[in-house]
């Protein structure tokens, strides 16, 4: 095989080009002064992009909060204080730029609404009405994010949501971010972080979902699944778009780049991106030396006779078959293991050494677990 090296490959360009190629999602939060969104932004992606992004105002009364490194795009309602001037101003503000944005391109639409109602105030107003149902008229996905339910008994919390039932008819989900434990688990038959999410995704057209899940804190198994049937399946295709012209496999190499831009497209969607120097570089090493050190395996028979609809001869070109199934499988190998490492870091909280994780061992072991299944499955 032509021998590629790390330093050939610019991680940076090339982990910018994926940022690109992500289309963000447009979440419009809302609510009353005192309502929680900062704690729910905060809980559902991990900081409060109001507080640590540039905010550009978009209209009077809703700010734009967008970061490079996220992929959503959060506009906020200035809060109001029930029973003051403001309430009269805020359905009309809301309503208008809604209507404008209902104009636009997909792009640059509101996707969803996240209207949130503070469980403290002990009572949905009328003014949550109003606003929840001339945002529903205008045909966008809206869901009410009841949080503080910490402050409730059962019979206020059941009282609460017959209102949102009775007068709003959208989705509604219980919240809560204490910091005590104790309150935290025994409401813990009560909190739906999980369901506002899969809404959420729900809710969302297909080209917007990667941006979601890649900005959300944690759900790992959401990351792992967009992974293997959207980002993975991406770069296979890309594999057997290079094996179609015949090259001898000296040229192999030519499949290196896609597997390390397979790599960090992995790395970025489960949060691993911000290591990017020294991780990028270790990963790129081990996928070069494992790409060609188990291709010339693959091809020598030893995993060929694994890989579906391949016999054990296919001459001197690379077949689409080969280089699909061989990039899936290494996809397969760089998830597993991004998998492991986000699971320690961001749930475990533990320091690791990556070199631990992204090793040659790791790698050929795990993409021999793939070719084992695929072939069995």
């Amino acid at each position: 095989m032509k021998e590629y090296r790390p330093d050939d490959f610019d991680f940076n360009k090339a982990l910018g080009e994926i940022k690109q190629g992500i289309a963000k999602p447009n979440i419009l939060i809302c609510g009353a002064t005192g309502a929680g969104k900062s704690s729910v932004v905060n809980y559902v992606f991990g900081e409060d992009l109001a507080k640590t992004g540039d905010g550009i105002p978009v209209t009077r009364g809703i700010t734009k909060y967008q970061r490079d490194d996220s992929g959503v795009v959060l506009y906020d309602t200035e809060g109001y204080e029930i029973g003051t001037e403001k309430v009269s101003h805020y359905k009309t503000q809301v309503e208008n730029w809604i209507n404008q944005a209902k104009s636009m391109d997909l792009k640059n639409q509101i996707h969803e609404v996240w209207y949130c109602i503070s469980g403290g105030n002990k009572r949905v107003t009328d003014m949550d009405i109003d606003v929840i149902k001339s945002l529903v008229s205008k045909k966008v996905p809206l869901a009410v994010v009841l949080t503080q339910i910490d402050n409730l008994d059962e019979e206020e919390l059941t009282a609460m949501e017959e209102a949102i039932v009775h007068y709003c008819d959208v989705p509604f989900f219980r919240t809560c971010v204490s910091q005590d434990l104790e309150v935290l688990s025994a409401l813990k038959d009560y909190l739906q972080w999980e369901a506002l999410i899969a809404w959420a995704i729900d809710q969302l057209d297909e080209s917007l979902r990667e941006g979601f899940i890649g900005a959300l804190q944690g759900n790992l198994t959401t990351k792992r699944g967009l992974i293997n049937h959207k980002i993975i399946p991406l770069y296979t295709s890309a594999a057997a778009g290079i094996a179609l012209t015949p090259i001898p496999f000296s040229d192999a190499a030519l499949l290196v780049p896609v597997q390390i831009k397979m790599a960090l497209h992995i790395m970025k969607t489960y949060g691993l991106d911000q290591t990017l120097g020294n991780l990028s570089s270790l990963v790129g090493s081990v996928v070069v030396s494992e790409s060609g050190r188990l291709l010339a395996q693959t091809l020598s028979a030893n995993l060929l006779k694994l890989i579906p609809g391949v016999g054990t001869a296919i001459g001197t070109g690379v077949n689409t078959a080969v280089a699909s199934s061989f990039t899936a499988a290494m996809g397969y190998a760089i998830s597993e293991i991004c998998f492991r490492c986000a699971k320690a870091v961001f749930e475990d909280g533990k320091e690791i050494v990556f070199s631990e994780y992204f090793n040659s061992e790791n790698i050929a072991s795990l993409m021999g677990e793939w070719f084992r299944v695929s072939k069995n499955g």
